[in-house]
């Protein structure tokens, strides 16, 4: 059985300058859901690591409250509870 942090990966032996060889793991990442209702949420990045860490703050998630966190319906109704709770 593999190990499960090597589960979603991609391993590849490399040589180095030095002549040495290492392992260099790639791995990718899944894609992000909605805590409240599981559904995967749309205008977040997912994708190998080093690509997603390149990407600009705006590209990565989208520029509004609880983004990739709650997904558009569970915010809509989340905001009219928390309003009706309110007055």
């Amino acid at each position: 059985m593999v190990k499960p942090s090597l589960r979603v990966a991609k391993t590849r032996n490399v040589r180095t300058p030095s002549r040495t060889r290492i392992v260099k793991v790639s791995k990718r990442t899944k894609r992000a859901h909605c805590s409240n209702c599981g559904t995967i949420l749309q205008g977040v990045a997912f994708g190998n690591q080093s690509r997603v860490k390149k990407l600009y703050r705006s590209k990565r998630l989208p520029s509004r409250i609880h983004a990739g966190y709650l997904c558009s319906l569970c915010l809509k109704s989340a905001i009219k509870n928390n309003v009706r709770g309110s007055q």
